[in-house]
């Protein structure tokens, strides 16, 4: 009977800890779509930097940071540069009539304006899947052992003090965690394992040293 409710106590875990990844998994995903279409603009703007380029204030236009370090930096990095140069790019249109006329420019001026609206999508979806990430781990069961596997709180997307967006960084720790509990039990099972053959071993070698004595010892009834 202990072992079944063992079983239960242990299915209804896997669904449960299983239920909160896929919760996590889903934050994850939002974050990179959001990282993905930044990088999308970011080379937009690249393109706008080099057809402007000729028409003046070279330096300004074309100064685009290379950032060493994980993809959120890189990313928060190239929103950074991605609106410093569009509004460069767009002040330099106004003096220069031609380049406002660009066809070039104007198709990726209209880019532009449907990878800002697809950023505020994804920026409103990620912010919706962080705070259902959030009010799951928050509740019972999951705040029983939330934290200690590793599943952090996750961050939503917002502007600054500086009123420039950042993308959020959200990571978990829960596949390390699991890993390492897991290598523990193993360890430990094998650890049990070796020690019930060594006292068998042990048994067996006595066995075969005195059989009347590991007889005597097996049988307890007195010897008439």
């Amino acid at each position: 009977m202990g072992w079944l409710i063992f079983l239960a106590i242990a299915v209804w875990l896997f669904f449960a800890y299983n239920r909160l990844r896929a919760a996590a998994e889903n934050v994850k995903r939002r974050q990179a779509n959001i990282a993905a279409t930044v990088k999308k603009r970011h080379d937009v703007a690249q393109r706008l930097s080099d057809i402007a380029a000729s028409y003046g204030d070279h330096e300004k236009l074309t100064h685009f940071t290379v950032v060493e370090g994980d993809s959120l930096a890189r990313a928060n990095m190239a929103a950074a540069d991605a609106a410093r140069v569009i509004g460069n790019v767009q002040m330099l249109a106004q003096r220069f009539p031609d380049l406002k006329a660009n066809g070039t420019y104007q198709q990726l001026m209209a880019q532009l304006e449907g990878i800002e609206t697809t950023i505020l999508e994804r920026r409103e979806a990620y912010n919706a899947a962080a705070q259902g990430y959030n009010a799951l781990r928050g509740s019972l069961p999951h705040l029983l052992y939330a934290e200690k596997l590793g599943f952090a709180e996750a961050p939503y997307f917002a502007a600054d003090e500086a009123a420039e967006e950042r993308l959020a960084s959200f990571t978990t720790d829960d596949g390390r965690i699991l890993r390492e509990g897991m290598g523990r039990m193993a360890a430990l099972a094998t650890s049990h394992a070796q020690g019930a053959a060594e006292r068998l071993k042990a048994s067996n070698a006595k066995r075969a040293a005195d059989p009347q004595e590991a007889d005597d010892a097996g049988d307890p009834t007195p010897q008439s």
